[in-house]
């Protein structure tokens, strides 16, 4: 006596090179008290009915049983009496049937109903979303021209859309393309069963189940392919399959099936996948997915049928509650120890409550998981297992995980798509998914809500390195709530994607152009017409171009502002005149009509050198272009309002009866056709340089003849933008024209240095584009970074070279720079290294000695009168400074102080210095007082104000006073005068990213001699969390400086003093739009 486990009753119709054809009938089940009929075949009997077991399936007694199973082995009356026999398949059954796919698609007449689920009434069936998956699709089917796109997040119920759909539809032939292996095994079984459709009434028994054909490897024989397709009902198989096939193969996919359902389709646009898809009628084709956008730009073709929030997920319960649980730790061997003793703390937690969670530990790589691994191992209870792609046996490693025999699994990228495992509910992520579409659907595989016995999902992360995506910054943050959040992020993504859809659904014929307009970028340029005309004809377009009959491709379309014409044309090479040779030149141009109230103007942007702008605006509006278009000097008031120009290219006319009537300015000539637009002996034709306009770097050039242009590219919507905003400054009567010249920098090449006091030395500007720790600095096996080190000037005569140093807590590195010329009179810059320290830096996979790295990445020298030295470059503004405004000068009487103690050091502070006074004297005014004093720091003091509509952050620097009493030595101020502008890079690094938070938190001790404390004089690393989200996502923040100085007297300061402020107050204001506020005595 003994039980049987009986598989599922379903027959193998096709099996050839691990390509399979099934047929499902009905479930398994469990024979009870089964007896030894014969050993020899091996028959056992149950409930009267005998069942043959045997391990070939080419026995020749088949036709004497009618129940016959394939075990894994050749049984004998121990297994049976032990219980261990392992059935693998029916090879024969009563219920097994001979049925075509016409038979089986016939089945499916008029037997889908409709039945919603009502979980009031206990009435099992379609959830929400999947009935309103499936209306859009059924109502798509009537009038389809498109690819139809279907979002719905994971843990809705794609899948049974699917076959929903496949039944309801009656699809003909169906496609079902999936990204992995493991998402093929999934998917397929649902269709070969139909999934919860006949359980749920759904579909009645009278339903044949379809007949599935698996693809696993490729077939490459034509006919072979052919074959196997005549067989069933629905084919299954992955991408990279289908994209591998031959064009024959992808030709044969396209004909013989009806339908194409592609899963995960946020894939679709990879060129692969794209090229696959294209070979199907539009109308034939389905894109499923939980996000509909990318994490690289490109933006899903078709259109948005059905779209199921993640919010409404969360609202109707398909998702668990998140528990976020986040670490913050910059030491990245302490932050893999500390987000597993809080994975595993957890974990403790949810089994002692009854929830047999499970933690999944990610990792990126093979390398990490390792390190990772050795974190959990400790944890032999909870026998942590480690997997990867190759790991040996990683079937039997996967099997297990399966049957729950490991709580804790290391893994790399696995576990994602494809793989069910409810009891996944602890995800610890040592390295950070980087993109939005991805953490979505990463997230959703841990909160699904199918098992009642199961708990919330938790995540533990690392905040001190989140992803590098800005649109999930406010994810990883300390005090965030993933349930409101996440729903947020993902509508936000989603309705991006819809609203540029909705911008190009104006135009009418895009499915007819050759290419897409989601991805057209045109360089941000543009001339300008003035226009008297309320009406435009844009199909006119082709009376506006000349020779267009040498264009074999043209299209256009337009919305009710914008005409888009692309035109192509086969042209010779540059470098030879060929028959057989080629090139297919594509060119574009785009019209936008600018009409609001008391505005009404034309834009014109093209990719045709030469192209008549007159004629085509005449063609489309009707009008005299060659009278309204906007040229001469007033193009020049594109540079209004732009400050420290630098302009890299100057072109200019000279007066009539001149030999030479243009002439072109580059490089360092640039400073000589200023210096002629001054004089008056030329006049301006075009410009283009760098300034900076509200704060903001920005590239523009003009022309006379009208063009404007930038090195920006953007797509059809933001150029848009552009040109207004370009065309309401160009057509401002109160703006000046030639302020240009007013606003740009002087430039020389100099070969000694200036005869003026150097003020400050700043690393490198394009090492603000990365965070302090992108750059390592090794010395003596201590490592340091922009964090903990400064440059400081070496403080010197001016009749000496110029030095600088490099400056720790316990380091110092002097470096000398040498300007000369070659015997050839060219100018050459040198780093000379005076100390006999060694020092290497780190940076981008690459190391060098400090001295080659400062060659390389050369610093910037600032001087008292507001001029600097980059390489050999000196720059001057071409007008001096005013001196500060008294009224930005703020006295205080300083008692008790002695002025020459500037840091009041660590606690218990040293109560007569300047920073501590200082600090109560403004503690009052700021939610937040932080004490960064120290190298590499902001300011010696930060202040931070959370205001109802706005952040303040001060910065504040302190000097002591030489000698410790008020004077008038201007040495007092060359120092902290430097600072000052310094601290100006973290205004812009604060607009780029986080990094002027990381700084505090990183800082967040203070040391001495061995002695630490909190550097948070009021307020906590909570509150600055809180105000990093706020400033991060909801408020304006406001930057202000100041310079803390009381040995100055403002009744007394002299004219030098005041200049030498004055020059700061004009960079920063400048720069930065910030004003310069000074402390000082009375």
């Amino acid at each position: 006596m003994g039980t049987l486990s009986l598989p599922k009753v379903r027959k193998l119709l096709y099996n050839q090179n691990g390509n399979q054809v099934w047929q499902h009938y009905s479930q398994g089940g469990v024979l009870e008290d089964v007896q030894l009929l014969h050993r020899e075949p091996f028959v056992v009997t149950s409930s009267g009915i005998n069942y043959l077991l045997t391990s070939n399936e080419n026995l020749d007694i088949f036709n004497q049983y009618e129940y016959i199973l394939l075990v894994t082995k050749q049984p004998k009356s121990k297994d049976l009496e032990a219980g261990t026999i392992r059935v693998k398949r029916w090879l024969k059954h009563p219920k097994f049937e001979t049925l075509s796919p016409a038979q089986v698609l016939s089945s499916w007449e008029n037997k889908f109903k409709f039945i919603q689920e009502d979980e009031a009434n206990d009435v099992k069936g379609l959830r929400p979303p999947q009935m309103g998956a499936l209306y859009s699709i059924l109502s798509h089917l009537q009038n389809p021209e498109d690819k139809g796109i279907v979002v719905m997040p994971t843990g809705t119920g794609k899948t049974e859309t699917m076959l929903a759909t496949l039944v309801s539809n009656k699809c003909k032939k169906l496609l079902v393309s999936v990204p992995s292996d493991s998402l093929r095994t999934q998917i397929s079984e649902k269709f070969i069963t139909l999934g919860l459709l006949k359980e749920y009434g759904i579909v009645n028994e009278e339903c044949h189940n379809p007949i599935v054909g698996i693809i696993n490897s490729g077939i490459t024989d034509i006919e072979v392919l052919r074959d196997f397709i005549s067989k069933v009902n629905v084919v299954v198989t992955t991408m990279d399959i289908l994209t591998d096939s031959t064009a024959e193969a992808k030709t044969l996919y396209s004909q013989e099936f009806s339908h194409l359902f592609v899963d995960e389709a946020h894939h679709s646009e990879a060129q692969t996948w794209k090229n696959l898809i294209d070979h199907f009628d539009k109308e034939k084709v389905f894109l499923f997915t939980a996000t509909p956008y990318r994490n690289d730009g490109k933006n899903l073709q078709g259109k948005i049928i059905f779209n199921f929030s993640l919010r409404k997920a969360q609202e109707q319960r398909y998702y668990k509650q998140i528990n976020y649980l986040p670490i913050r730790e910059y030491n990245r061997k302490l932050a893999d120890e500390k987000i597993a003793e809080r994975a595993v703390q957890q974990l403790r937690e949810d089994i002692a409550n009854g929830y047999n969670h499970i933690i999944m530990a990610r990792c990126k790589d093979k390398i990490r998981a390792k390190e990772v691994f050795k974190h959990y191992e400790k944890y032999e209870d909870l026998n942590p297992i480690m997997v990867y792609t190759n790991i040996g046996g990683l079937d039997k490693k996967i099997e297990a995980i399966k049957r729950g025999e490991h709580s804790i699994i290391v893994c790399v990228n696995m576990l994602g798509e494809g793989f069910d495992l409810p009891n996944l509910k602890i995800a610890a992520i040592h390295d950070e998914r980087q993109s939005l579409p991805i953490t979505l659907q990463f997230i959703g595989r841990f909160t699904r809500t199918s098992y009642s016995e199961l708990g919330n999902a938790s995540f533990i992360t690392n905040i001190a390195y989140p992803p590098i995506h800005e649109e999930l910054d406010e994810l990883y943050a300390r005090n965030a709530d993933w349930n409101l959040i996440l729903p947020r992020l993902n509508e936000n993504a989603t309705q991006k994607e819809i609203d540029f859809r909705n911008f190009l659904d104006r135009f009418g014929h895009l499915d007819k152009s050759k290419i897409p307009f989601q991805s057209i970028r045109p360089a941000l340029s543009t001339v300008i017409y003035n226009n008297n005309s309320t009406e435009w004809n844009p199909l006119n377009w082709k009376e506006g171009i000349s020779n267009l009959d040498t264009y074999e491709h043209q299209y256009s379309d337009n919305s009710n502002n914008t005409l888009v014409i692309i035109l192509g044309k086969i042209s010779n090479v540059d470098w030879g005149n060929f028959e057989v040779v080629k090139n297919l030149q594509w060119d574009i141009i785009i019209v936008y009509w600018d009409l609001r109230p008391n505005v009404n103007r034309i834009f014109v942007n093209t990719s045709i050198k030469g192209l008549s702008k007159d004629k085509l605006i005449e063609a489309v509006f009707n009008t005299q272009a060659s009278k309204s278009k906007i040229t001469g000097m007033n193009v020049f008031r594109v540079f209004h309002d732009v400050k420290r120009l630098t302009l890299f290219n100057v072109g200019a006319r000279k007066g009539f009866g001149q030999d030479v009537t243009f002439q072109n300015f580059i490089g360092k000539a640039v400073q000589d056709g200023i210096k002629s637009l001054e004089q008056g002996t030329i006049i301006k034709n075009n410009f283009f340089g760098v300034g900076y306009k509200e704060g903001e770097k920005i590239s523009l050039g003009c022309s006379v003849s009208g063009k404007i242009w930038s090195y920006l590219r953007g797509n059809l919507n933001e150029l848009a933008s552009w040109c207004k905003n370009i065309g309401d400054t160009i057509s401002n009567e109160n703006i000046d024209p030639n302020i240009v010249l007013q606003n740009t920098l002087k430039i020389e090449k100099i070969v000694s240095r200036p005869n003026i006091l150097p003020i400050m030395v700043d690393w490198h500007p394009d090492m603000y584009d990365f965070s302090e720790t992108r750059f390592e600095i090794r010395i003596d096996g201590n490592s340091y970074n922009l964090s903990n080190s400064e440059l400081n000037i070496v403080e010197d005569d001016v009749a000496n070279p110029l030095q600088f140093s490099f400056d720790t807590s316990d380091v110092r590195i002097i470096f000398e720079i040498e300007l000369g010329a070659t015997n050839q009179d060219i100018p050459y810059y040198r780093i000379i290294k005076r100390t006999n320290i060694d020092a290497v830096v780190f940076h981008g996979g690459t190391q060098q000695s400090i001295e080659s790295f400062l060659q390389e990445f050369a610093p910037t020298i600032w001087f008292a009168d507001g001029s600097q030295l980059f390489q050999n470059n000196y720059i001057k503004e071409k007008t001096e400074a005013d001196v500060i405004p008294l009224d930005n000068i703020i006295t205080d009487n300083w008692a008790g102080v002695n002025l020459r103690r500037e840091s009041q050091d660590i606690a218990p502070y040293v109560q007569d210095s300047i920073q501590y006074y200082f600090i109560n004297k403004i503690r009052n005014d700021f939610d937040i007082v932080y004490d960064d004093d120290g190298k590499g720091e902001i300011a010696d003091i930060v202040g931070i104000k959370d205001l109802p509509t706005h952040i303040e952050i001060h910065l504040f620097h302190l000097k002591g006073a030489i000698g410790g009493r008020v004077s008038n030595d201007i040495n007092n101020f060359y120092h902290v005068c430097g600072q000052a502008q310094k601290s100006l890079n973290w205004k812009y690094k604060f607009r780029k990213g986080k990094d002027f938070f990381d700084h505090l938190f990183k800082r967040k001790e203070k040391s001495l001699n061995g002695i630490i404390c909190s550097r948070f004089i009021k307020g906590t690393e909570e509150d600055l969390e809180n105000v990093l989200m706020a400033a991060k996502w909801k408020k304006e923040t406001k930057f202000h400086i100041y310079i803390v100085q009381p040995a100055l007297s403002k009744a007394n300061a002299s004219r030098d003093i005041l200049q030498l402020l004055g020059n700061t107050h004009h960079y920063l204001h400048t720069l930065g739009n910030v004003e310069l506020v000074v402390y000082s005595n009375i």
